[in-house]
């Protein structure tokens, strides 16, 4: 019978799951990192041995996740690189973690309706929504999976004492950093359940968690070089100080649980506050209070484990993402709520113990409607790119990252004087936004203005060096024969991401030297990252074909024609048949 009226719960959970996320199973893919993480990401394209051994030594977009690559993989071979495909896994995994969630609430709450309704909340809450309808945010079911998963056998060890347990909790730790480093946490979530479950300290306890503390230093120090190698850690003291930094966390730390409560206006993006006359916005500065008076409210009732225990797991889970440390030019986010929600949803069933088991399920009935109506409408606002950024801009109407990044849509969809005029809104309403000029420097050279172009790149490049300003300023010096130019460029660029695309040009920029051999090897490194890149194969056989080595030529032109190189397969059958 408790079978029966579970299933029914669970049966309800799966519906309400699939009326907000189905239709966003027709979603594209966004330029939003999907591009560069799955769609564009050589070592997705395939599942074997030099594919893994690549996804476990690389970085990409700055992050290392070489098990949710693996999955990104395993996916695109047996569906093919399909949207649908890859948001349907995301979904799947969602319903999975919602039923982990559901379980380790029955194991706090010691209550029957409580959990499903609080599971459902953690199912359809619109700020979770940004983690299940965006396919480059999977890390972050990933993780959390194998984090839920490593928790509950580690209540399961605490509770039984078999050795197997704390193998298993170890393994899926180092299965959810590989994930997603923002595992590198759970230890300390540990410390905070053995003060939950027993309030006293023992030696042995940290001992235990020795090998936990050892792999997450160890994967922090990864994070970091691989931030830094993106160029995600930004240097915000030339706009905040040290105390408004203070107050910029305080504001974050706070954010999250206010959204919770009252999940409106909701965003894509949040962009930091602007400054006036050197100040943030007044509602900056009362924040350190809410807080304090928030921690002496919990102070108040420190004999309540385990509203205590909701707001060590939500202050331990969302830390890392307060931007201490500042990366990327968002200050809040939605997806990072979606591990810390498990802790104010302890502190919400700890409030709601007292409500009667009968009277609960009604009164959910309202809340979840609204929920699931909001959640609704925003998984169709992750349709495409335009969808996503013209939301953006309904919010937040001065964020140039929006303008520029709706340009480079429209760009896409061969509309090139409506991209022109998003970059020009983006650099007006940031004048130092470097990629902006280098995406309008792209339209100039395509119009074949290359003063403008090479201005535009020149700037973009003074307000941040990085790969792609000195590859597009690289290409226009290719096309105006100011080849060494072109070289030195073409050298910057990958010295700050070493791409086949690079490597190949500057190759061709060598060959028109006359430098043959540096064009060879920059060709054979080219192949190295990327064992697809067609143009790379074709620029080889031109090579072969003009020292004289046909067959040679000929092998490099039909790998080059057989990836879908069009002018590689006229070339074969002209010279190779």
């Amino acid at each position: 019978m408790e079978w029966s009226k579970n299933a029914r719960y669970w049966l309800a959970i799966i519906v309400l799951a699939c009326v907000v996320y189905v239709p966003g199973l027709s979603n594209s893919f966004t330029y939003l990192d999907d591009h560069v993480q799955v769609v564009e990401n050589p070592f997705v394209r395939s599942l074997n041995f030099e594919s893994i051994k690549g996804i476990f030594t690389t970085y990409f977009v700055g992050m290392y996740q070489p098990v949710t690559t693996i999955i990104y993989a395993a996916t695109n071979t047996f569906f093919g690189m399909k949207p649908t495909a890859f948001h349907g896994l995301s979904l799947l995994l969602h319903i999975i973690n919602s039923f982990l969630v559901f379980k380790l609430l029955r194991s706090f709450l010691k209550s029957n309706n409580l959990p499903v309704v609080l599971t459902a909340v953690f199912v359809i809450h619109p700020m979770q929504v940004e983690s299940v309808a965006w396919v480059s945010a999977f890390s972050n079911l990933l993780f959390s999976f194998f984090f839920l998963l490593a928790f509950w056998f580690y209540i399961r060890y605490k509770n039984e004492g078999n050795i197997k347990f704390w193998t298993y909790c170890l393994v899926l730790f180092i299965l959810s950093c590989l994930s997603k480093s923002a595992a590198v946490i759970f230890p300390i979530v540990l410390f905070a359940y053995d003060y939950f479950s027993s309030a006293k300290f023992e030696l042995k306890l940290f001992f235990q968690k020795i090998p936990f503390l050892l792999i997450s230093l160890i994967f922090g120090i990864v994070t970091l070089l691989g931030r830094e190698t993106a160029g995600h850690l930004s240097d915000l003291s030339a706009a905040f100080s040290s105390i408004d930094r203070v107050f910029l966390v305080s504001n974050s730390f706070l954010f999250y649980p206010i959204k919770f409560l009252l999940p409106y206006p909701l965003s894509a993006f949040y962009p930091y506050p602007e400054l006036t006359d050197g100040h943030l916005p007044s509602l900056f500065y009362l924040s350190p209070i809410l807080l304090i008076v928030i921690a002496l409210g919990l102070f108040k009732v420190r004999n309540k484990k385990l509203i205590i225990f909701g707001s060590f797991w939500f202050i331990i889970t969302i830390f890392l993402v307060l931007q201490f440390v500042p990366f990327g030019n968002q200050i809040t986010t939605d997806r990072y709520i979606y591990l810390p929600l498990f802790g104010l949803l302890l502190i919400l069933g700890s409030a709601l113990q007292k409500v009667k088991e009968s009277n609960l399920l009604v009164a959910a009935v309202i809340p979840i409607f609204i929920l699931t109506t909001t959640s609704f409408q925003r998984v169709q606002i992750w349709q495409n790119d335009q969808t996503l950024w013209e939301s953006v801009i309904e919010t937040h109407p001065t964020v140039s990252q929006a303008y520029n990044n709706l340009g480079s849509f429209a760009l896409k969809q061969n509309q090139s004087q409506q991209a022109f005029n998003y970059f020009n809104q983006a650099i007006q309403i940031q004048p130092n936004y470097a990629d902006a000029y280098s995406n309008r420097g792209n339209l100039y050279a395509q119009a074949g203005n290359s003063s403008a172009a090479i201005k535009d790149f020149d700037t973009a490049i003074r307000l941040r060096p990085h790969a792609d300003a000195y590859f597009n300023r690289a290409n226009e010096f290719s096309n105006l024969n100011r080849l060494n130019e072109a070289i030195s460029d073409y050298s910057e660029s990958i010295k700050l991401d070493p791409r086949a695309d690079s490597y190949t040009n500057r190759a061709f920029a060598y060959l028109k030297i006359q430098k043959v051999t540096l064009a060879q090897q920059d060709l054979k490194k080219a192949q190295q990252i990327n064992p697809r890149y067609a143009r790379a194969y074709f620029l080889e056989g031109i090579i072969e074909q003009n020292i004289g080595n046909k067959n040679a030529a000929c092998s490099a032109f039909l790998k080059a024609a057989n990836l879908g190189e069009a002018n590689a397969r006229k070339t074969y059958n002209q010279n190779c048949n």
